[in-house]
């Protein structure tokens, strides 16, 4: 079989309708890198048989799952299903041409399951009942905005799987950000945006094989505790910042991306996510010699009391009628 690149392969996803049973790829999904796999834990015997070697003389398999990372740039259409998976609930309805797709986070270790696709020259595979670990999400300056995804599932089975890429889809740049910090939700409105330079937001969702006695397989693959962090860096003008950390100060904030530039009905496609409560910690400047000094934030999404919530508010805006 001829060798060839990655560019070469295919990954699609689907939503499953029962927890761990396989489904038709819905979305092809435009990748920069995977390296989703296979993958085995195997029991060696540790008997000594009247020789010095130490790895025994059995290897047994004792679990089979899969694993990996899908990276690639945010496409409004195809990204709806895999902040689905990060989040675990959504509702659809239209808006003005296109269709929203708001989120909340649901409060259980069962969040919605993926079969994820692999299309290549040696073999289609599909892995059922894959769940999202993490998600990082990039925005800077110079790139198309990206994001880097993890998640465990069942051991892979041959498949067929024939990609279809969407004729258009809504991708995002730096300059389509709007990131504000306020006292609270009501006030981000006419909060004025920040001048970012970069800005990271990683959800973390702690998922893990839930192995049991008498199978192979995972019986099941749990989100655990979740945890959202981020960073943003800005040009060093004041200690707003600074007194942030220093201070122990909560604040709300939002993340807007929007897409002026291509028209879904009189709308156009948005990424948002609002978080009712933040601390802040790790603030560092950087003073290059020969570059305008910069200042970095890290911060921390709390859960807020006051109204139940991690995330205040998450929707998508696209063409997708529904997820």
């Amino acid at each position: 079989m001829a060798q060839f690149i990655g560019r070469l392969a295919d990954i699609g996803i689907a939503k499953e309708a029962n927890r761990g049973v396989g489904v038709v790829a819905q979305y092809s999904v435009p990748k920069a890198n995977f390296d989703f796999n296979d993958k085995a834990n195997k029991a060696r015997s540790g008997e000594g048989l009247g020789h010095i070697s130490g790895n025994g003389s059995q290897s047994i398999v004792t679990q089979k799952f899969s694993e990996g990372k899908i990276d690639g740039e945010i496409n409004a259409n195809s990204f709806g299903l895999i902040m689905l998976s990060a989040l675990g609930s959504v509702s659809s309805a239209g808006e003005n041409g296109a269709f929203k797709h708001t989120y909340t986070v649901t409060n259980s270790n069962q969040h919605q399951t993926l079969s994820l696709h692999i299309n290549d020259s040696v073999a289609d595979r599909i892995f059922e009942g894959c769940v999202l670990d993490s998600l990082e999400l990039e925005v800077n300056t110079e790139d198309i905005c990206k994001f880097s995804s993890s998640f465990k599932g069942k051991k892979g089975q041959d498949s067929s799987y024939t990609p279809s890429y969407a004729t258009a889809d809504y991708k995002f740049v730096g300059r389509d950000l709007t990131f504000k910090i306020a006292a609270d939700t009501s006030s981000l409105a006419a909060a004025s945006a920040l001048s970012v330079k970069e800005l990271k937001l990683t959800i973390n969702k702690n998922a893990e094989h839930n192995f049991v006695l008498g199978t192979l397989e995972p019986e099941d693959i749990f989100n655990k505790q979740m945890t959202i962090q981020g960073s943003v860096t800005i040009d060093f003008t004041d200690v707003t910042f600074r007194d942030y950390m220093l201070n122990g100060d909560y604040k709300a904030c939002s993340i807007l991306l929007t897409n002026s530039r291509d028209a879904i009905g009189s709308n156009t496609a948005k990424l948002y996510l609002e978080f009712p409560r933040v601390d802040f910690s790790e603030w560092e400047t950087k003073y290059d010699n020969d570059e305008i000094v910069t200042q970095t934030i890290n911060f921390n999404v709390l859960y807020d009391i006051a109204t139940s919530k991690l995330i205040s508010s998450a929707y998508i805006v696209n063409n997708v009628t529904s997820y």
